[in-house]
């Protein structure tokens, strides 16, 4: 009886070894190809996150490009179609640079110009010489041309250094098309801060609040806190023109 036993648990075992090794036989193992693609599709699904948020990044910042180019076209456009008045604008006759009158027909008279009529674009044409006139009232013509003057240039010089090379700046990488895009962002912000500001002064003035149409001392106290804030405005307009103008690959 303890022989038939120990025969059938001996057949049993045999048989149970049989079968794991038949499903060890079975088992098949990723060769080092299967293994190689593997780490590819790995490695390429972590890619594709980065190149989404590069090309949103370049999106963005080709759109902002493209409004601050417009905004470009339309004060040069102002320059070329500039009257032999200047707009009324009195102000050009009044300053001076080393070479002469703003009014005057030299490269830097003309740049000067130019550079005013950026903070100003988005002003009518036909509120110039009403601008004008109140400012020099104000007794801030130098102060506050200057501003505009200076604003102009760094507007100007920031995007020419980059739509020249618009075309090219899918190689920048993530960290610089985001510095540029915010820069852009800021530039335009504080151009649209010039024109409400001007334009609310326009109004102000206009409808006499706080008696600045009647009364020159109002008129004197309210340019001054207009001075201090655009001069702050055209301040903080120097550090996105620098993080454009530090970017080494443009």
């Amino acid at each position: 009886m303890k022989y038939y036993i120990c025969v059938c648990v001996f057949l049993l075992l045999n048989a149970c070894n049989s079968d794991f090794s038949t499903n060890q036989e079975d088992i098949k193992y990723p060769s080092d190809k299967e293994k190689s693609k593997s780490n590819m599709e790995a490695s390429s699904k972590e890619e594709d996150p980065n190149k989404k948020i590069k090309n949103t990044l370049l999106n963005d910042l080709i759109n902002l490009i493209e409004i601050a180019n417009e905004h470009k076209e339309k004060y040069e456009k102002r320059m070329q179609e500039e009257p032999s008045d200047q707009y009324g604008i009195l102000a050009f006759q009044e300053l001076d640079l080393s070479v002469g009158k703003i009014s005057e027909d030299t490269p830097q008279s003309k740049k000067f110009r130019k550079n005013t009529y950026s903070p100003l674009s988005a002003i009518d044409v036909n509120k110039l010489k009403d601008l004008s006139e109140i400012i020099r009232n104000s007794g801030q013509i130098q102060g506050l041309f200057n501003i505009f003057n200076r604003f102009g240039g760094i507007f100007d010089d920031s995007l020419n250094h980059v739509y020249s090379k618009k075309d090219i700046l899918g190689g920048l990488e993530i960290l610089d098309l985001d510095k540029l895009k915010n820069s852009f962002e800021k530039l335009l912000s504080i151009k649209e801060t010039f024109s409400k500001m001007l334009n609310q002064l326009l109004l102000d003035y206009k409808n006499d609040k706080d008696h600045i149409r009647t009364e020159t001392n109002k008129l004197k106290s309210h340019t001054t806190a207009l001075f201090e804030q655009l001069d702050k405005k055209e301040d903080e307009a120097y550090e996105p023109k620098n993080q454009i103008f530090s970017i080494s690959n443009l």
